[in-house]
């Protein structure tokens, strides 16, 4: 009999993401075998396992018409409204879509179109998808080594990681010498026929955070020069760092906004928000997508509800908990840096070896995080409790210590 699980194309990937949960209770996984794990690495699931009230919201959606033809249904007059009254209407309108990847490549495509421009900027780092044109637009290795040719009129500039400054300045007290560089990059590497600049105000990978007021600097530089700004917030928006939007937080208007991941709760839908409304002959390419099927805007809807009923302060409270408990332990010998806002908070190692170890021991002691590189990253479900947050913690600093008493750093071990 066929193997079903070695026939996922995916399954070697998957061997390496952890144990395979049966359940769950919140932001709590458990095993066949029983035992209880903490979840700290679900970008999606954001109101957690078994969360009555989105069960009882996507009950009544199923029981309900979901086959519209032309394009209207109670859940997305519903949706619409809750995107926006949450942006304090400053979109003229929205497009609904079953992917970040595909907002990306939407929004790309319709500030071409706005603006007649052929090219985008975007940054080192940066993830905004898997499909042909975000995997080009993507700052990260792995998107694209080997998958040329890539899609022409990209170019890629330095994020400003003040942790690890492409241009060596210490403290961040630079004059964002790293926007001085994205000038002189598109001055001479580019046609200076850019339509857009598409960035991440918090970058999904590593949880890096720019300086404040680097983005508005961007943004007022950007528009100098007739671009667009696309803001991809399909990881940072919707509650996760505290804020319903990070663009808020830094007092932006961009042009376009991309949204997705937890607006959702697993199932598939993200946006595209835009600020001037395209031309009618722009629109007719966008068809055909199922992101306004009434079930996903069920979902989205009900994600909405539990944000402004109480779940977007507990974000911040336990957020601010996680983030705070971080910043206390970064000052351990085998940790560089933490970051975060919200519940988006990351912890650098010097050594790559070190934070492989970390994660493991974390995972026989019950929780869950996630890793690229060096940095240990965490991103749990909204309705994580303090007390996970805490229990996490002390496990966390118990397992550095541990590590440290083992060797150098770089040369940790697990002791089995």
């Amino acid at each position: 009999m066929k193997d079903y699980q070695e026939f996922d194309l995916l399954s070697p990937l998957h061997t390496s993401l952890g144990p395979e949960a049966v359940r769950g209770n919140g932001a709590a996984l458990i095993t066949a075998d029983g035992q209880e794990l903490v979840d700290l690495n679900e970008m999606r699931v954001v109101l957690g396992q078994e969360n009555e009230a989105f069960t009882a919201a996507m009950s009544k959606a199923f029981s309900e018409f979901t086959a519209p033809k032309n394009g209207r249904s109670p859940a997305k007059e519903r949706l619409l409204r809750y995107l926006d009254e949450t942006t304090d209407g400053s979109f003229a309108a929205a497009f609904l879509t079953s992917s970040g990847s595909e907002a990306v490549e939407w929004a790309v495509r319709l500030a071409k179109k706005m603006t007649g421009r052929e090219e985008v900027l975007s940054f080192w780092n940066s993830i905004h998808g898997r499909t042909y044109l975000s995997a080009s637009l993507s700052g990260l290795y792995k998107r694209k080594a080997g998958y040329g040719p890539l899609a022409p009129g990209v170019l890629l500039l330095p994020y400003p990681n003040c942790g690890s400054c492409p241009l060596g300045a210490a403290g961040g007290n630079c004059a964002f010498a790293c926007l001085e560089l994205a000038k002189q990059a598109y001055a001479s590497g580019s046609a200076q026929r850019a339509a857009a600049v598409i960035v991440e105000p918090c970058q999904g990978a590593g949880v890096i955070l720019p300086p404040p007021g680097y983005l508005a600097a961007l943004q007022t530089w950007a528009h100098s020069q007739g671009m667009l700004v696309i803001l991809d917030e399909i990881q940072s928006g919707m509650g996760r760092t505290g804020w319903m939007y990070l663009y808020q937080r830094e007092k932006l208007a961009p042009d376009m906004l991309l949204l997705g991941k937890a607006l959702g709760n697993g199932i598939h839908i993200a946006a595209l928000l835009v600020r001037q409304r395209p031309e009618a002959d722009a629109l007719p390419a966008l068809s055909g997508g199922s992101g306004d099927d009434p079930l996903a805007c069920a979902a989205a809807c009900e994600v909405f509800r539990q944000l402004e009923d109480g779940l977007l302060d507990h974000v911040r409270a336990v957020g601010g908990a996680l983030t705070d408990g971080l910043r206390a332990i970064a000052s351990h010998p085998l940790v560089r840096e933490s970051r975060g806002l919200g519940l988006a908070a990351a912890l650098e190692f010097h050594a790559e070896a070190d934070c492989a170890a970390a994660v493991s021991r974390l995972e026989e002691r019950g929780y869950l995080v996630g890793r690229q590189g060096a940095t240990l990253y965490c991103k749990p479900p909204y309705v994580i409790t303090e007390e996970q947050v805490r229990g996490f913690l002390t496990a966390l600093a118990e397992v550095l210590d541990v590590l440290a008493a083992h060797g150098a750093p770089g040369t940790a071990h697990i002791e089995k």
